[in-house]
C-alpha cells in the first residue's frame, strides 16, 4: 500500500495517527506514553493529531522545498506529528527528541506508519538527543537541510539558546517559532531580540505569512 499525501489529503493520515495516539494513552496513561498533558488535550479535547501549525508548516515546506534536494530535521519533536507527515508527503526526514517516554512514544508512532507504508517510514529516523550536540558533525548539519524548531519553549540555559543559534549557519534554511524557542516569549520586545541576535551572526529573518494564531514563525537563510 502506498500514500503519498500533499496539503489537500492530510485528513486520511490526520484520522489514522490521531488513532494511534489514542490508543497509546489508553493503554499507558499520559505520563508513561510520554503524552502528558499536550497529547493529552490534543486527543481528549481537539481531537486530531496535526495541529495547526503542523498543517501549516507542511504546507509551507511543500510549497517551497523540493523534496528530491532538500531533507528536513525538526529539533524538539515530541511524537512526530509533523516528521510524519513530511515523510508521508515524500520528504527524508529526521526528528530529535531527548524527553525519553515521548521519544519512545515517537519510535511507537513511525512503528505504527512502517506497519502500513513501510516506504514512506523508511524516509524517516528518530534521534535521541539535544540539538545541536547530537547532530554535530552528521549530514544533517549541512546545505541541504531544512530545520525546523516548534514548541520548543522549556526555559533553556542561555548557552543553549546561542549555541543553537550558532548552528544556524550550517543548514540551508530555518523554520522556528519566535515565541516559543528556548522560552516563552509573550512580548514582542523578547521576540524581537530573539530575532536581533539571530540577525547578527549573519542570518535574514522573514516573518512567514501563514504564520498561525498566536504564534510568530520566521523563515530564516544565511546572508551570504
Amino acid at each position: 500500500m502506498s500514500l503519498l499525501v500533499d496539503p489537500s489529503n492530510l485528513a486520511f493520515l490526520d484520522g489514522y495517527i490521531f488513532r494511534v495516539m489514542a490508543n497509546m494513552l489508553r493503554k499507558e496513561g499520559p505520563e508513561a506514553s510520554g503524552m502528558y498533558d499536550y497529547y493529552k488535550a490534543r486527543v481528549e479535547k481537539i481531537g486530531t493529531a496535526l495541529s495547526d501549525y503542523d498543517r501549516m508548516l507542511f504546507r509551507y515546506v511543500y510549497d517551497n522545498f523540493d523534496r528530491d534536494g532538500r531533507r528536513i530535521l525538526h529539533a524538539g519533536t515530541g511524537l512526530g506529528t509533523l516528521p510524519s507527515a513530511l515523510a508521508m508527503g515524500g520528504y527524508q526526514v529526521a526528528g530529535i527528541e531527548q524527553d525519553a517516554p515521548r521519544f519512545r512514544a515517537a519510535v511507537r508512532m513511525r512503528d505504527a506508519l512502517a506497519d502500513v507504508w513501510p516506504d514512506e517510514a523508511g524516509r524517516y529516523q528518530l534521534i535521541a538527543g539535544e540539538f545541536p550536540s547530537i547532530v554535530a558533525s552528521t549530514m544533517w548539519m549541512a546545505q541541504p537541510t531544512v530545520l525546523i524548531f516548534t514548541n520548543c519553549g522549556g526555559n533553556w540555559p542561555a548557552d543553549l539558546t546561542s549555541s543553537a543559534i550558532a548552528a544556524f549557519r550550517q543548514v540551508g534554511d530555518v523554520l522556528l517559532d519566535a515565541r516559543l524557542f528556548g522560552k516563552v516569549r509573550d512580548q514582542q520586545k523578547d521576540r524581537d531580540d530573539l530575532i536581533d541576535q539571530m540577525r547578527a551572526t549573519g542570518l535574514s529573518a522573514t516573518p512567514i505569512a501563514e504564520t498561525t494564531p498566536g504564534a510568530y514563525y520566521y523563515h530564516l537563510r544565511r546572508d551570504d
